[in-house]
């Protein structure tokens, strides 16, 4: 029983997330005293009256501004190897200076208010008391913080996942030369020789740009992307951009409202096969 006791507090405490969630925790748990405070009116507070609302923002001032210094001091010494017994004591100490610079600062507003001021000794009770409440509050505050933290930096990365696998890289025949393009930009590919010209929708309008290679190897490169379709040897396109079929069976062409020219598609291709694929 003693072993496990001692174990239990020898155990270290990780501290890392209430000093980076330091500003939000004790600006929540200042306005959390001033409202319980206001609310409850512990401690005789009932007493004060119409003084009770300036009472209560010193206090709520105060209770903020204390433990985020501590928090403050705790940054700058090394508290990753702070065990439950140094935590421990750490809080026992703070409570003393945390009531006694309330008490300080309650005397003051009560001297200029002309009210009785409560013993150290009586405020230290009340406090103490308090300070339970307020550790357990401050847990369960950075709690919520951390997990409001970790569910928006997951969203973030999915966003910054999702943007990435939204980019493409089409290589040079020689692996030289690149394109990096956004893939829902691509309207469509046509190739001359051994040049492959990439059609690109931007703000703009279509914009071209060349790079040395076969439109069979470039297709290679993006053909798990399945709106790429390759409707013509000398034509890969963007189905996504293409909305009508015009022609016979002697020819079709695929158009878009994006361009003035018509893609030209193979006769190896049914038109209801094409028609399928551009929705």
């Amino acid at each position: 029983m003693i072993k496990t006791i001692k174990k239990f507090y020898k155990k270290k405490i990780n501290l890392e997330t209430y000093i980076s969630n330091k500003l939000p925790i004790t600006i929540f748990h200042g306005i959390l005293v001033f409202i319980f405070l206001n609310v409850f009116k512990p401690f005789k507070l009932y007493l004060l009256k119409e003084l009770l609302f300036g009472y209560t923002i010193l206090m709520g001032i105060l209770t903020f501004i204390i433990p985020f210094l501590l928090f403050v001091l705790l940054e700058k010494i090394n508290y990753k190897k702070w065990t439950l017994t140094s935590l421990t004591f750490l809080l026992f100490f703070f409570i003393i200076v945390y009531s006694y610079i309330l008490w300080f600062s309650s005397g003051i507003y009560k001297d200029i208010t002309g009210l009785v001021k409560l013993s150290f000794l009586l405020f230290y009770k009340y406090s103490a008391s308090l300070a339970i409440l307020s550790i357990a509050t401050i847990y369960i505050l950075n709690d919520r913080i951390t997990v409001f933290k970790s569910k928006k930096n997951s969203n973030i990365k999915e966003q910054i996942n999702e943007t990435k696998t939204q980019e493409i890289t089409i290589y040079s025949e020689n692996k030289k030369d690149n394109l990096t393009i956004h893939i829902d930009e691509l309207v469509y590919a046509s190739v001359s020789g051994n040049y492959t010209s990439v059609f690109l929708n931007t703000k703009n309008g279509i914009k071209e740009m060349v790079l040395r290679n076969t439109l069979s190897k470039i297709f290679i490169q993006i053909n798990s992307h399945p709106q790429f379709f390759r409707c013509h040897k000398s034509y890969m396109i963007n189905t996504s951009f293409f909305y009508s079929l015009k022609g016979n069976t002697r020819g079709y062409y695929l158009e878009s409202t994006l361009l003035t020219t018509q893609i030209p598609v193979s006769r190896s291709f049914k038109k209801e096969e094409l028609l399928k694929i551009i929705g």
